[in-house]
């Protein structure tokens, strides 16, 4: 008896932070489940550009279906298809993070790139699938040519 008396202080301390963090564990998956977003990671998408890096086709069809212009520019957060935050057209940013279904679709669902926005997608991509559907709806006096200032 003596001997478990003397271990009850050492078995505390080595169970009591994994229940502590368990218990927060649970904490953080009520809160998400009452408000519907995880409030360590809130990854949801602020435009169209950022639904197209995000590769989430139902919210671009959803925005797009709201109003929102498949041509103009949204802001991309840092990280998530670029080193640094950039502000891209739908299109670019399908381009950017390698995805041709996801051009095809922004292109079926209305967006219409002028010669300067075609080109900048153009280039930011070497991805074949991007630049086949893109030279297949290649703007008259958009150029091909990349060049680097």
């Amino acid at each position: 008896m003596d001997r478990v008396t003397r271990l009850d202080p050492l078995v505390a301390l080595v169970a009591v932070p994994p229940m502590l963090v368990t218990i927060a564990w649970l904490g953080v998956l009520a809160i998400s489940g009452l408000t519907g977003r995880h409030p360590i990671w809130d990854l949801a998408p602020r435009n169209l550009a950022e639904a197209v890096a995000f590769r989430d086709s139902a919210a671009v069809v959803r925005r797009i279906d709201a109003g929102e212009d498949p041509n103009r520019p949204g802001e991309v957060r840092a990280r998530v298809i670029l080193p640094e935050s950039a502000t891209l057209t739908p299109i670019e940013a399908a381009a950017a993070s390698r995805q041709a279904e996801m051009v095809q679709l922004l292109l079926d669902l209305g967006a219409s790139p002028d010669p300067n926005v075609w080109q900048r997608a153009w280039c930011i991509s070497n991805e074949p699938g991007v630049r086949s559907v893109l030279a297949s709806h290649r703007p008259a006096d958009a150029a091909e040519d990349c060049v680097e200032p």
